[in-house]
């Protein structure tokens, strides 16, 4: 989604105004959401030495139960805002700026970006999700599994000696 800025680059106040539909960002990385129907609208505002990019993201994404494992979609709304520098230009501080060279700005890894940063790190299918045995792999929720949790680490093999003494 490159953006031709070239009409605001001189004059302080100029806007150009975003208006995107984005129907996926291409490649995931593992146990990144899969975002689909994105919408965003905004502005890129000439504000004097930089461009302020302010947006307003909403769209659905696909990730799993961080319990149990299964397919969720989920919705999202965030606001962001992003100032963007030309790289021909002396830049001070680095980290407080997007760069862009030219005349063109791609706002698709900015938007990407953004929502990510927004978004919470586990989602659950529900509050009450019990998960998956972490012996047998079995949905907690469907039914309950037989295992017994019987395992000692042999680290802790003494101690435990010591506990089963002091209870009798």
């Amino acid at each position: 989604m490159n953006y031709d800025v070239s009409s605001i680059l001189k004059v302080r106040g100029a806007k150009i105004s975003v208006d995107e539909s984005i129907a996926a960002f291409g490649e995931t990385e593992a146990g990144e959401p899969e975002f689909n129907d994105v919408s965003v609208k905004g502005e890129i505002v000439n504000i004097g030495d930089v461009l302020e990019f302010s947006a307003k993201a909403r769209g659905r994404f696909r990730t799993e139960c961080a319990r149990c494992l299964k397919p969720l979609e989920e919705s999202f709304s965030i606001e962001f805002s992003e100032m963007l520098k030309n790289v021909d230009e002396e830049i001070t501080d680095r980290d407080a700026v997007v760069t862009f060279s030219g005349f063109t700005v791609d706002l698709t890894d900015i938007i990407r970006s953004n929502i990510l940063v927004n978004l919470s790190t586990k989602y659950l299918c529900s509050e009450e999700c019990k998960g998956i045995c972490s012996i047998c792999g079995a949905d907690l929720n469907e039914s309950p599994c037989h295992c017994t949790n019987d395992y000692i680490d042999p680290r802790m093999e003494g101690l435990k000696r010591l506990l089963d003494k002091q209870e009798v």
